[in-house]
């Protein structure tokens, strides 16, 4: 990992502006929630009254230069979502309320969700060996995500036929973005050649005959807040893109939550709850997925099957559908050695039948 360049001390000052001008002399408390781990970090505060546990705003600080665009970024979706869609998703989605650049760098502040990040839940004792609750991790998902694909597009954006190698989005979605980024990152690398190879080859087989609809960009579990067993609120839009394939969502979200199942299992254990998965490689919580049988793989399959029938495809490409989602992770991920995992995985069961 590259040191990264932290703004200069001015950022203070911006973001005591900030917050007096939305909170005024009585500004309450302020928790850090969160420091984003990547090169380009940000820090996410919340505000509360003096008094009670309601939040009242979400403020999100980018640290670094490069982290001023992503902040950049997640402001303009969360405005373009509410010109699309006033309701913002049923109040799930958080509302822009200011977002102000200077010299010293870039400062965003948003309404704030109750609720819970699942992937406390995810990481609670036994969460993932319990068929029932996983299974509504799923449902959660998949409910949410059926609404953000009804949600209407913001003025200037013309919906189309779109398929999930061949869509028109704006991030690094599409079949072929896709395998041009994974070779120019590793031009050397068989195992990028061949991943990029495939992906071209399977864009005809998931074309879709149906509007296409917003996407999140990183659904995982660690971005979609709980309340009372519903989604309250799904957070950090910076990779949002418009006129973009669903099952891109339904993949991440399958893969990332397969990816973690054996985290707390000593090495060469069984996985509890999960027959024929034993705690081993990186990865292994996906193999298990791919070509494990039980409860789990059946629920992932049929998770992203759903989201090929609802778009009027095979739901038998639920495998296509998550290789390229392996692919994209590998192709856009700002961690190296994360990247270079997901290639590897993905060029493995590239040969596995």
């Amino acid at each position: 990992m590259t040191n990264p360049a932290v703004l200069d001390a001015g950022l203070g000052d911006l973001l005591d502006a900030v917050l007096r001008d939305h909170l005024g002399p009585h500004r309450g408390r302020l928790v850090v929630l969160a420091m984003s781990k990547d090169e380009n970090p940000k820090a996410t505060i919340i505000a509360f009254p003096p008094k009670g546990r309601t939040p009242l705003l979400a403020v999100k600080v980018a640290l670094t230069t490069g982290a001023r665009a992503a902040v950049a970024a997640e402001a303009r979706a969360l405005q373009q979502l509410a010109e699309g869609d006033p309701t913002l998703v049923g109040g799930t989605v958080p509302r822009l309320l200011d977002v102000r650049h200077d010299a010293a760098g870039a400062v965003m502040v948003t309404t704030a969700h109750e609720g819970v990040p699942m992937s406390i839940d995810y990481h609670r004792w036994r969460h993932t060996s319990s068929a029932r609750a996983v299974q509504h991790d799923f449902e959660c998902a998949g409910t949410w995500l059926d609404s953000l694909a009804d949600a209407g597009l913001p003025p200037g954006h013309v919906q189309s036929p779109t398929a999930i190698g061949n869509a028109v989005g704006t991030g690094c979605g599409t079949a072929g973005s896709i395998a041009r980024a994974l070779v120019a990152r590793w031009p050397s690398d068989a195992s990028a050649h061949a991943l990029a190879e495939h992906v071209t080859s399977i864009a005809s087989d998931l074309s879709a005959d149906r509007p296409a609809s917003v996407v999140h960009g990183d659904f995982w579990c660690g971005n979609i807040l709980r309340r009372d067993g519903a989604v309250a609120g799904v957070i950090d839009w910076e990779h949002a893109t418009f006129i973009d394939d669903p099952l891109r969502d339904r993949a991440r979200f399958a893969l990332s939550y397969a990816l973690y199942l054996d985290r707390h299992t000593t090495p060469g254990r069984r996985v509890a709850g999960h027959r024929g998965l034993v705690a081993g490689p990186w990865g292994e919580g996906v193999r298990y997925a791919f070509a494990g049988s039980g409860w789990l793989p059946d629920l992932m399959r049929r998770f992203v099957s759903d989201g090929l029938q609802a778009t009027g495809r095979d739901p038998g490409l639920w495998r296509e559908v998550l290789l390229l989602g392996l692919a994209e992770i590998a192709a856009t991920s700002d961690h190296g050695d994360f990247a270079h995992h997901h290639l590897s995985l993905g060029a493995e069961l590239l040969s596995w039948p």
